[in-house]
């Protein structure tokens, strides 16, 4: 049954959509469960959520989104553990169920502890306030006379919580006898278990009874004969998806807001919107290594994010199972050591309990439970001998480093005990008994030692398999649109920066000027490109290393910042080498920072001392900083990151993404970011130029390689953008000038949009916060705080224009790169050709793009002369202030212009260009 009802979320991913035939209601969620991550809660068009377990940030991403924000208010209970001694006579009697306290609602006391706590919550960001147990009166005033009190204090109250200085929107929990008599505005109100309903104390779900169901109806139809929403919770468990959606659409089409969720209101359920599971989850060992040091985040989360989804890397020895909402992931990753799950025998009991349910990829090894074994169908029948021989699976192995089986380890054979658990590798040794190393299976599938990844003699890692088949086969997770980074407005991202150090280093050239001074002169200004520089203070100031030298040097970073193209950033203080103490370092060759005299290292003069010297000593007046970007091995930890947010900054340097022709290896791709609850580490998409300079100790100009790794890393997938990242010292020598201006001149010529670092970095920051649904009339619903493209996998289809919210889309290569104009976007796919007018791409970024009419009016803005090009645009005539160039090549229309800046245009189309094939239909099977 549970794999029954995975087959039907996976088949609702891939369902075409089906034409809305009447307007559906915002949609709407109840979660009362701890807050990691708003990326689900932002697909729905309003968040009721426990305020104690919401963050002023994450409500901030949930505006940003465009979702609005209700704190729960428990008005006719107390809800916390302990009932504070000055509300004790306000309480006369305990709710069983609950275990609460159930209030008076006309003590004076009560009714000033819920005002103040109300203005409380919507200090913090709140739109409104979801009111609940507003009938828990009933409890204790029991003849019409104390009643009619209660229910006049009950109005009395919602008043004044209505007038409160934000005037928040109000949610209303039944309340049926006061709603014609108040005079507060109501946004809406709910009941809970029309049909479904859930008890507490057994922990059932059952169905209601008629003529239960038949008086609530009566109720409902009263309130809406007031005219407010009503928004119906019924409880049926998230296991059962399917039900939960046939109950939505039934309420749906009796005039409901449904909310079809589990009895806590502890998952994310079903409201006019199904969320799309995008989590997937990974184990790793935290006792052998941390988060960002995991195989989970170092190897498997670059392709799980490059499919749209998100890796969710978690510890086993702290994550709490019992309390693990399956229902939010797509699958499951698990890359441990046999140590490992003899340590946590309750993490092996989580899997046998939730095996069939998500699929699952077991890496390196297998769980030690002897039961779960048995229900994988996989049995070890002892080690191979020496001399091992692939026969079956050699195209796995194809073009990779040789399977090297080590006379110094021992590999478990395994074997299939189920017909329907398929090896895809088999090996045979001197015993002639072939056993597997991949397997394939209803469950999901193992790549068992010594796959999936080897270490090479020069430290440095390699994937036996490719990683992206590996998930394909064995997770078959459906494809989704994807979250995009590498693009802007249909074209690759490109950015520039430089980290400060060697900012005083003498150059070799004539006049021997300072490497900042050769870049300025030769880089900086001769490159109109965006471009982020940053200095490290303990360099350039008198504080310092170079007191002498201070005056010059800051000069001459005042002239640099002053530049048009240049965005100010800070490389720190001293430049520490180290950020994670939690890491040991056997070697530290040039100590932990620079040697300024008699400091020691403090993070926050590091980040917010050195933006703060930045920015009043150096910058213009009308710029400041706006990265911190991180020196020496730029591995921050949560805590350190958090300064740089309370800095209100963003940062970026770090990961491990270096790749050319030769030395490829996708395990020296690193994931966009690391994702940390309540900051974002932000990677340098590709590394600096010290990689390609074996630390210059060889081929000065050696940067000009990077050109490969653009090359590799956009075909035949993009997996990054265009990222030219370098140091001051590259200045230094005639030859390492060349490299990195030979980069400059091939990215002149690439078709670009180039961004400043910082605004990559938000787009970047943003990428695991964006929400997928599909809507109940099969549309895809697209929810994002801050990323602007979306890449389509062609097997999904093509947009359908006239029934989607994008701008248009570009061809590429891996799919089609989305373009957005909102923070919620839907998306209708067809499998036919779409010949409405759309955008194309642009080098700059798109700030309106919205039709009324035959007209479309569009707002770009381009930090180099735009670059625009329009499909299906022929007879369109374009209006616009300054007039741009056009030209066009069969149904490709180009404007282009000699300068750079913010365009407002409108598109004049005939009516025929507005049409377009509808989307496809499903069966009605």
């Amino acid at each position: 049954m549970r794999m029954m009802i995975w087959a039907l979320m996976l088949l609702l991913n891939l369902l075409p959509p089906v034409l809305a035939s009447t307007h559906q209601p915002p949609s709407v969620v109840f979660y009362y469960n701890t807050i990691d991550s708003v990326r689900e809660l932002m697909s729905y068009d309003r968040a009721v959520v426990n305020p104690s377990l919401i963050t002023p940030r994450q409500i901030k991403t949930l505006h940003d989104a465009g979702t609005q924000v209700f704190a729960y208010v428990s008005v006719g209970e107390y809800d916390g553990k302990n009932l504070p001694s000055s509300l004790h006579a306000a309480s006369p009697i305990k709710n069983n169920n609950w275990q609460s306290h159930v209030m008076d609602l006309s003590s004076k006391e009560w009714q000033s502890h819920l005002l103040a706590l109300a203005a409380k919550h919507l200090a913090k960001g709140f739109d409104g306030l979801f009111l609940d147990t507003l009938d828990s009166y009933t409890l204790f005033a029991e003849d019409e006379a104390s009643q009619a009190i209660q229910q006049q204090a009950l109005i009395q109250l919602i008043e004044a919580l209505s007038r409160l200085q934000s005037q928040p929107a109000l949610i209303l929990n039944r309340g049926f006898t006061i709603l014609p008599r108040l005079k507060a505005p109501v946004h809406a109100v709910v009941a809970e278990s029309l049909y479904h309903s859930y008890h507490p104390v057994d922990d059932s779900y059952r169905k209601v009874s008629q003529s239960d169901t038949e008086w609530l109806s009566n109720q409902l139809a009263q309130v809406k004969a007031l005219g407010h929403e009503v928004i119906v919770i019924d409880y049926i468990p998230g296991r059962e998806r399917n039900a939960q959606q046939t109950e939505a659409k039934r309420l749906l089409r009796e005039g409901y807001t449904p909310y079809i969720s589990d009895g806590m209101l502890y998952e994310f359920g079903v409201s006019t919107i199904v969320p799309v599971p995008k989590r997937v989850l990974g184990f790793y060992d935290g006792a052998e290594a941390g988060y960002s040091r995991s195989l989970c985040h170092r190897m498997i989360a670059m392709p799980l994010e490059y499919k749209g989804y998100v890796p969710d890397c978690r510890d086993v020895n702290t994550l709490d199972f019992d309390h693990l909402d399956i229902n939010r992931y797509a699958g499951i990753v698990a890359w441990l050591e046999e140590s490992a799950y003899n340590r946590n025998p309750h993490m092996q009991t989580w899997l046998a309990e939730h095996l069939g349910q998500r699929p699952v990829l077991f890496l390196r090894t297998l769980p030690t439970l002897a039961t779960l074994r048995t229900r994988l169908g996989l049995r070890e029948v002892g080690t191979f001998s020496r001399q091992v021989s692939i026969t079956q699976g050699q195209d796995w192995l194809a073009d990779r480093y040789p399977l090297r089986f080590s006379q110094f380890e021992s590999y478990p054979k395994w074997i299939s005990t189920d017909p329907a658990v398929q090896p895809l590798i088999l090996a045979r040794d001197d015993t002639k008994q072939p056993a597997g190393l991949l397997f394939k299976a209803a469950w999901g599938g193992a790549a068992l030692l010594p796959l999936p990844v080897t270490m090479l003699a020069n430290h440095k890692e390699a994937w036996y398999i490719d990683p992206f088949r590996l998930i394909d086969e064995t997770l078959n997770l459906p494809p989704i649109p994807a979250a995009d980074v590498t693009t802007e407005t249909g074209r690759r991202i490109l950015t520039s920066h430089v980290d400060g150090d060697g900012f005083p280093s003498i150059a070799w050239f004539p006049g021997k000027p300072y490497t900042a001074e050769v870049l300025m002169e030769h880089v900086f200004k001769p490159y109109p490109l965006p471009q982020t520089v940053s200095v490290i203070e303990g360099e350039v100031s008198k504080h310092g290393l170079y007191p002498n030298k201070s005056a010059e040097l800051e000069a001459i970073a005042r002239k640099i910042f002053a530049l048009p193209n240049v965005e100010i950033a800070s490389h720190t203080f001293s430049h520490p080498f180290f950020w994670d103490d939690s890491i040991s370092v056997e070697e530290k060759q040039y100590g932990d920072h620079l040697p300024i005299p008699g400091y020691t290292v403090d993070y926050h003069k590091e980040i917010i001392g050195s933006l703060n010297y930045v920015n009043q000593q150096l910058a213009p007046k009308d710029k400041k900083a706006k990265l911190i970007l991180w020196s020496g091995r730029a591995d921050p930890d949560e805590s350190i990151l958090a300064i740089a947010a309370q800095a209100n900054v963003l940062n970026v340097n770090g990961g491990n993404t270096h790749v050319v022709r030769g030395n490829q290896s996708l395990t020296q791709i690193s994931p966009t970011i690391a994702w940390y609850p309540s900051a974002v580490h932000v990677y340098a998409p590709v590394l600096n130029e010290n990689l390609y300079t074996n630390l210059w100790t060889e081929h000065f100009d050696g940067y000009r390689r990077a050109i490969e790794t653009f090359e590799l890393l956009g075909s035949p997938r993009r997996l990054k953008s265009i990222s030219i990242y370098y140091h001051m010292y590259s200045g230094a020598y005639p030859a390492s000038l060349k490299g990195v201006t030979d980069v400059y001149d091939w990215a002149m010529r690439q078709k670009v949009t180039p961004l400043y670092l910082s605004e990559y970095a938000a787009r970047a920051t943003a990428l695991y916060e964006t929400g997928l649904a599909r809507t109940m009339n099969g549309q895809w619903l697209i929810t994002s705080s801050g990323v602007r493209s979306i890449r389509l996998p062609h097997s999904l289809g093509t947009p359908v224009m006239a029934q989607s919210t994008i701008a248009g889309w570009d061809d590429g290569e891996d799919g089609k790169y989305l373009i957005l104009t909102q923070p919620r976007s839907t998306l209708s796919l067809s499998s036919h050709p779409d010949h409405t007018i759309r955008l194309k791409n642009a080098n700059g970024q798109l700030v309106k793009w919205q039709q009324h009419g035959d007209v479309i009016q569009w707002v770009l803005e381009s930090h180099m002369p735009l670059k625009l090009e329009v499909v299906n645009a022929s007879d369109c005539r374009l209006q616009i202030e300054s007039p741009l160039r056009r030209t066009q090549t069969k149904n490709v229309v180009r404007y282009t212009s000699n300068k750079a800046g913010r365009f407002l245009g409108e598109f004049h189309c005939p009516p025929t260009r507005h049409t377009s094939q509808p989307a496809t239909q499903p069966s009605s099977s």
